[in-house]
């Protein structure tokens, strides 16, 4: 967040202030600014600020480039002051909190705290469901201690949930952790839940006369992050009243002292009755839809998973299993959606001519048939050739009804997969496998069935097919470097393998020197060298940045034989890098190739290339 606010404060500072922004939007990678007066906006500093990937003048708008973290930049511009209206010409106020915007973030808290714990979720999940079946098949008996153990190690992340909850949220919220873990330390105490067990029974328990409910706060998620978000006004307060002398042991006391009474007596059981509705929301919802409730929930949950939304259901699911032992509505919907992504992505690498993409399909369709880890056939096959999603949204209908009228149920919340299938075994009910079979196969089946049905607009692999596309322009893009071609979904970096800032190839590299991939004006030179973008004189936009995070290597393995404005032609050595020093420093030397305007073409095409050298044409575009 810090990061966040520093490069706000610096983009403001070179824009000309709060007061020359007439209007601010923002996309998946730019912050769109419409200003008043761009003469007073610095160009060039803009541009090598550390987190700009570039700048782009368009259409009356003044476009900063900074990547995945856009919306977190943009944020912090609306703290600053940045408004999204230009009212009176007046300078602008910081942004109102609106209902819709406390919703959002109540989301983002809930996704941001989440997302870190899923690993260890998943991982006790299935340590239960592998206790489950060693027990129906006999292998274990559930009085022998070792099956015990075994459950309880299974059941120790959601047992000590608010704790892992604790340390998420701290670090979300910029709260003090140890604090936070010692304030969620009591609610899980044994003393504490022996006090809340005895008021179950009809015992009063009280704290300093004051009546505190009976609440049971393992296996819960919200009390957690409540109170590790309201742990960092208590700091700030206690902060403000401690002596400078007493700070080091009575601002602690007083923190704990505040917070722990807080969150036992409010904000706990509040958290609950929070919980237990949204947990019967979604009981409700099934109740009333029955099987169409999973198949809706199979039909969007691509489209969540893209927007990140699907991991605000996570609450619900961990309490709902923690509540009945299974969860019947979300799990089951994912069965469908999952291996309907790999389903199209087979279809997809049966039919297309493109070797390249063949083999990122069959690639992708393994990660979500075996594993259920769907990211590489959604970005890399789905939403890459459109028409595949509408294959994948009706099957995960039609996957999602069959399982809704089978009553599926997961045991556990892994993403449903081939070795996963098992967390649907129902071991009062033999059929539960069948049943998982038939949606599994129906699931891959149907939509490969569909994708060959509805079609694709396959992606061409020569250069010979790019100029069949038609007699619009079009302009080849060489390779930077030397080197060997890697699948793109291959990198380690969001940003770049889901190509969030424009169609992009990798390359392994096995020289050290950076060439001009297209003839034109050197528009950016990162201060670190590691990084260059070039605008060609037909206008194509190119990023070459050499190595993952090599920014972090302040320019050392790099030189730079260029400056910004230089004209390069297509071949010309740019610079040069030390391979070797960046592999010792424990980085990863793939250089990605970006072209940044990829909005501004019809099509873009990789060629059929492995080996590539200077002028090893490795990108065609076409314009619009």
């Amino acid at each position: 967040m810090a990061n966040d606010l520093r490069l706000a404060d610096e983009i403001l500072k070179n824009i000309g202030g709060s007061g020359n922004v007439k209007n601010l939007t923002h996309c998946m990678t730019r912050l769109r600014f419409v200003l008043k007066d761009e003469s007073k906006a610095n160009d060039e500093i803009i541009k090598n600020l550390d987190g700009v990937m570039g700048l782009r003048k368009q259409g009356g708008q003044y476009q900063i480039i900074v990547g995945n973290n856009v919306s977190k930049t943009y944020a912090e511009l609306m703290e600053l002051g940045v408004s999204g209206d230009d009212k009176n010409n007046e300078p602008v106020e910081k942004k109102k909190l609106t209902i819709k915007q406390v919703g959002i973030n109540i989301l983002d808290a809930i996704i941001g705290t989440m997302s870190p714990l899923i690993p260890a979720i998943i991982g006790g999940s299935m340590i239960k469901l592998l206790a489950m079946l060693l027990s129906m098949t006999g292998v274990l008996s559930e009085e022998s201690s070792t099956f015990n153990i075994l459950n309880t190690i299974g059941d120790a992340p959601f047992f000590f949930l608010p704790i892992l909850v604790a340390v998420s949220s701290a670090r979300k919220f910029n709260s003090n952790v140890f604090l936070a873990l010692a304030v969620s330390g009591v609610m899980v105490h044994p003393v504490f839940m022996e006090i809340m067990e005895k008021a179950a029974e009809g015992k009063e328990a009280t704290f300093a006369f004051i009546p505190v409910m009976s609440v049971k706060y393992t296996y819960t998620i919200i009390p957690a992050i409540v109170m590790t978000w309201l742990l960092k006004y208590i700091e700030d307060f206690a902060d403000y009243i401690t002596p400078i002398v007493m700070k080091n042991f009575l601002k602690p006391m007083l923190i704990l002292l505040i917070a722990a009474p807080i969150a036992i007596i409010i904000v706990g059981p509040a958290g609950i009755l929070i919980g237990t509705g949204l947990a019967q929301i979604v009981f409700f919802v099934h109740g009333q839809l029955g099987f169409l409730a999973v198949a809706i929930v199979g039909a969007l949950w691509p489209l969540l998973v893209m927007t990140g939304m699907h991991r605000v259901f996570t609450p619900t699911i961990v309490q709902t299993i923690a509540e009945t032992g299974k969860e019947g509505m979300v799990m089951p919907s994912e069965i469908g959606a999952n291996l309907s992504l790999g389903g199209v992505s087979m279809a997809v690498a049966f039919k297309t001519k493109n070797r390249e993409l063949r083999q990122t399909a069959l690639a992708a369709a393994s990660s979500a048939i075996i594993a259920g880890i769907t990211e590489p056939a959604l970005y890399g096959v789905a939403i890459r050739l459109k028409r595949p999603m509408i294959a994948s949204v009706i099957t995960g209908f039609v996957a999602g009804a069959v399982a809704g009228l089978a009553g599926l149920a997961s045991h556990s919340m892994a993403a449903p997969g081939l070795f996963t299938s098992v967390q649907f075994i129902d071991k009062d009910n033999p059929m539960s496998i069948l049943w998982i079979i038939v949606v599994m196969v129906l699931s891959i089946v149907l939509s490969f069935i569909l994708t060959l049905v509805i079609g694709f607009e396959d992606i061409p692999e020569s250069e010979d097919d790019l100029l069949d596309l038609g007699t619009k322009d079009n302009t080849t893009i060489a390779s930077p470097i030397e080197g060997e071609i890697k699948p793109i979904t291959s990198v380690q970096d969001d940003v770049f393998s889901r190509e969030v800032i424009g169609k992009s190839i990798a390359i392994e590299p096995t020289g050290n020197k950076i060439y001009a991939p297209v003839t034109g004006t050197v528009t950016s030179v990162f201060p670190t060298k590691h990084a260059v973008g070039i605008t060609g004189d037909e206008g194509v936009e190119v990023l070459i940045h050499v190595g993952i995070d090599t920014v972090k290597l302040e320019g050392k393995p790099f030189t730079s034989a260029i400056e910004q404005g230089n004209h390069v032609n297509v071949g010309d050595v740019i610079g040069t890098f030390d391979l070797a020093e960046i592999i010792e420093a424990g980085y990863d030397p793939t250089t990605i190739l970006v072209i940044t305007n990829t909005e501004d073409y019809d099509a873009i095409t990789s060629f059929d290339n492995v080996e590539v050298k200077a002028h090893t044409s490795i990108l065609g575009v076409v314009k619009k």
